[in-house]
């Protein structure tokens, strides 16, 4: 079995998974607690997988994308701090989280769409960074009613123009939660 196929059906394991684990709760409840995830147009340069809308309170309805010539044991979703270890030097990885809804507050600043990296706080050293040549950008923004959490991750402490650039053109294919 390839690795591709392997990686493709280990995914597909944790997201049947995550909707057993969801199935716990009464209809009405799930359907008043339940958020969609964002999502990303697709594109050959990039992989991504996603949680689906999600009530179970321990996951967050997240979409997570790699460039698609990296090692793809960064990709596996749910253990995202330690994959970051498999990052491939010139890889790009991106996360976002629906947070919620609701209107800018202290912790979720007002933004445009789509999000542009130059905004986001860069983190050369964090709590729980896997190792110290993994660099995090970071942005908590509040958009057309949706809370959301968006991190993009580089292998390296400074990161190519062609990287750069890269995270921006894949921000550019994020949606909102709920239309993808």
């Amino acid at each position: 079995m390839s690795r591709r196929v392997g990686f493709v059906l280990g995914i597909s394991g944790l997201v049947v998974l995550v909707a057993l684990g969801g199935a716990t709760r009464s209809p009405a409840a799930s359907r008043s607690a339940s958020l969609p995830p964002p999502s990303l147009r697709p594109s050959p340069a990039w992989l991504s997988v996603t949680t689906g809308s999600s009530n179970v309170s321990r996951l967050a309805p997240s979409v997570w994308a790699i460039t698609a010539r990296s090692n793809l044991a960064a990709l596996a979703p749910f253990n995202n701090f330690d994959n970051l270890r498999h990052l491939s030097r010139s890889a790009v990885y991106l996360w976002a989280t629906t947070s919620g809804r609701g209107r800018p507050d202290a912790t979720f600043k007002r933004a445009e769409w789509p999000l542009r990296l130059s905004d986001f706080r860069i983190d050369r050293a964090w709590e729980g960074q896997p190792a110290s040549n993994v660099q995090q950008r970071l942005r908590w923004v509040a958009v057309h009613g949706w809370h959301l959490d968006v991190r993009v991750y580089y292998a390296t402490q400074h990161p190519s123009k062609q990287q750069l650039r890269a995270a921006q053109q894949e921000l550019n294919r994020l949606l909102l939660p709920g239309l993808g």
